[in-house]
């Protein structure tokens, strides 16, 4: 009987250790602050921003009315595409310092019409290849449109030419 009784003290002492290590788990327990519970009605973001940020619900409701009450954006428009349409007329562009010019129009979103009627031969190629290259850069496009007239177009203008029955004469 002593064995049984040893037998018995020791579960005695177990139960009594095991109750106490019990109720100083409780108290650590009650001594823990409640942390949030999870709402299924938030969405991860809201409750990522809450937990990193530390946002309360009523300055989040403010954002997200704030939010929903702008309106919202559907693309970028191009403003060239907006505005009126705007023609430079080069008469005479006989220096490539007019050339310089027509591109910087070009860039700005300007149809230029080029005439190099009185440019030498040698410097109206020039400003061709350059007004032409400066074009496709921006995705334009070049039309002849008469002898030594030309129209550079940005991206954002469509030429529509009338063909007729005969080509225009070439330089």
């Amino acid at each position: 009987m002593p064995a049984d009784r040893g037998a018995v003290s020791a579960t005695a002492l177990l139960d009594t250790s095991n109750s106490s290590a019990i109720a100083r788990q409780e108290d650590d327990v009650s001594r823990v602050e409640p942390q949030e519970e999870y709402e299924p009605s938030k969405g991860l973001f809201t409750r990522v921003r809450e937990r990193l940020f530390g946002i309360e619900e009523d300055e989040a409701e403010d954002e997200e009315a704030a939010l929903a009450a702008e309106p919202r954006r559907r693309a970028a428009i191009r403003l060239e595409s907006t505005r009126g349409i705007r023609v430079a007329v080069r008469l005479n562009a006989s220096v490539f310092n007019d050339a310089r010019v027509a591109a910087d129009g070009l860039k700005s979103g300007q149809q230029q019409i080029v005439n190099l009627e009185r440019a030498p031969s040698p410097m109206a190629e020039r400003i061709i290849d350059f007004l032409s290259g400066v074009t496709y850069a921006l995705d334009g496009s070049v039309e002849r449109i008469g002898e030594k007239v030309y129209l550079f177009a940005p991206a954002n203008v469509q030429i529509e030419m009338d063909g007729g029955s005969e080509p225009p004469p070439e330089i």
